[in-house]
């Protein structure tokens, strides 16, 4: 683990204090080094509504908004798993699989039904239950790629084709599936657990006291079958590339990897036609996209593609460096430990240690900023990398360390930062400690 300390009296950062522990567990040599995943098509899909694929048989699976107070606002979901557990060696720790390229290319089923946007629209373009409406530039609604979660017992095992929806009350009371359902879209929150994107850009129903909030896509679709603002031919192809400078983003692909299943979800928010009694925005055009399943027999099927290096136990110019991870970096066994290739003051074994690229000064594990709040409580900000847990410590005589009582948050793509709560009751000056994160 790695460990970056600072003084908490005169600010002052601490050289970083290396320890050379790292588990490795027994691969073959033909489990490690480079590989692509391909399948030719998903272990399982399912079309995530709630009067919709209950045996996860359809062909198509539409994604749209609805405007009725009584359903979620990303109403129809499409949910897409892979198991590659026969395809990559399985369980070698999820900091192990180095993942280069993640692309997912659905087909659209029906033409001229959905208008082509490629770009991002912020939840203040929509016009549901919130005020700071600002309207929409372009024309359409972009389609995104999210994480899934689970919830009542369901796991990204447990959850098949033919699982139960979720609850579903009478369609005479007022919230009929109002984050209801089993297996949801998702993304990563403030907090770096995966939370529910159903109801973003807000909801129209009386009871919903959740405020809406912005959401990070893990891709927007792209296609070159039609320009911007175009409406999209039948068995157009979309194309989903995963951002991967997301260290929670990608720290979910590596544990996918490592546990050997892959869950994701198509979501949009193009307003399917309904009418919505006592909502606001009303129905619309009913211009949706819907996408091929496994079972579709005309359209292409959803291919997934991942490229990567899983890294093995080999050292074979003995530097502490595995050469899997010196060929994914460097494509060679060019450098060493010592060697600080981005010239950042983290020499590559310390960088190997962290997570962090080795080829990028802005990717590194430190303390980027410290101050204290007004009972004194620290709050430091430090860089994070893909499947890495921190933990913050504190001295007061740099020889005995105690964990150090706060919460982590995580306001921005690979920014932690950790606030202190020991809440000093009057505010009073801090005395002299130091301060140590802990990456493992």
């Amino acid at each position: 683990m790695l460990l970056l300390g600072i003084n908490r009296k005169i600010g002052r950062l601490l050289p970083p204090v290396l320890w050379f522990l790292l588990a490795w567990v027994a691969l073959t040599r033909s489990g490690a080094g480079e590989f692509r995943i391909a399948p030719e098509a998903p272990t399982m899909d399912r079309w995530v509504y709630f009067i919709g694929d209950v045996l996860g048989d359809r062909p198509v699976a539409p994604t749209f908004a609805s405007f009725d107070p009584r359903f979620d606002t990303r109403d129809g979901q499409f949910l897409l798993g892979w198991n590659t557990a026969t395809l990559l060696n399985t369980n070698a720790g999820p900091g192990q699989y180095l993942i280069r390229r993640v692309q997912l290319t659905v087909s659209v089923t029906v033409g001229n039904a959905l208008e082509y946007d490629p770009t991002f629209d912020s939840y203040l373009t929509y016009l549901t239950n919130q005020p700071g409406y600002v309207p929409d530039h372009d024309i359409g609604r972009p389609v995104e790629l999210y994480g899934a979660a689970f919830r009542n017992g369901f796991t990204a095992e447990s959850f098949k084709e033919n699982s139960s929806y979720g609850k579903v009350n009478p369609f005479s009371s007022d919230s009929i599936t109002i984050e209801t359902r089993n297996a949801f879209a998702a993304m990563f929150g403030t907090n770096g657990t995966l939370i529910d994107i159903a109801n973003n850009v807000g909801q129209a129903n009386a009871a919903w006291t959740k405020a809406p909030f912005e959401v990070r896509p893990w891709a927007i679709g792209q296609t070159t079958n039609a320009q911007p603002g175009e409406l999209v031919p039948q068995y157009a192809t979309f194309t989903f590339k995963l951002d991967l400078s997301d260290p929670l983003v990608m720290g979910y692909l590596q544990s996918a990897l490592n546990e050997g299943r892959l869950r994701l979800f198509l979501s949009s928010l193009s307003p399917a036609t309904q009418v919505t009694p006592g909502g606001v925005g009303g129905g619309g055009s009913g211009a949706y996209p819907q996408w091929a399943t496994r079972e579709n027999a005309l359209a292409d099927l959803p291919l997934l593609e991942i490229e990567g290096v899983l890294v093995g136990p080999d050292d074979t110019d003995d530097d502490n460096l595995p050469d899997d991870w010196e060929r994914f970096y460097f494509g060679s066994l060019s450098v060493n430990a010592d060697t600080d290739s981005d010239q950042d003051s983290s020499n590559d074994e310390a960088e190997f240690r962290a997570g962090t690229d080795p080829r990028s000064a802005t990717s590194n594990f430190r303390i980027t900023g410290s101050t204290f709040d007004a009972d004194g409580n620290a709050v430091l900000r430090f860089g994070l990398a893909p499947s890495r847990n921190y933990r913050v410590e504190w001295s007061t005589d740099l020889e005995e360390w105690s964990p150090a009582q706060g919460v982590l948050s995580y306001p921005e793509p690979g920014i932690a930062v950790f606030l202190e709560q020991k809440l000093n009751v009057p505010p009073s000056p801090p005395r002299q400690s130091f301060y140590r994160v802990v990456a493992e």
